[in-house]
């Protein structure tokens, strides 16, 4: 039994050193990478944020040309009412019974003057 703890004693005094050291190295390397990344990020800022202002100024444009089309199809929409109107207004005037008999006697007018000129030649 003694001799079993005087093996475990060893293989700890071997491999907490090791694993020590393979902890620091591991640590020793994040940090190095964390380093490289902030460095990264410190060059790549001024350049984000010029595309971010870039894109800023960007986004302002297309809503002021959204905000232009809105009131363009506002004023569109605008004349397709009064349009409407007045072609429901000439609607309303062609289906009176004064506008059928008016163009009865356009008809009658438009007929006799047709059958003078061939019979009288003009």
């Amino acid at each position: 039994m003694n001799v079993l703890k005087m093996v475990f004693l060893l293989l700890a005094a071997i491999s907490v050193p090791l694993l020590s050291c393979f902890l620091i190295r591991l640590v020793l390397k994040l940090s190095r990478a964390v380093d490289q990344l902030n460095r990264t990020l410190k060059d790549a800022r001024p350049q984000l944020n010029m595309l971010l202002l870039n894109l800023n100024k960007t986004t302002e444009e297309i809503n002021l040309e959204l905000e232009n089309v809105t009131a363009a199809t506002g004023e569109v929409l605008e004349m397709l009412k009064g349009l409407e109107s007045s072609f429901a207004a000439l609607d309303k005037a062609l289906r009176s019974p004064w506008a059928k008999w008016g163009g009865s006697l356009a008809a009658a007018a438009a007929g006799s003057s047709l059958l003078r000129r061939i019979l009288y030649g003009r």
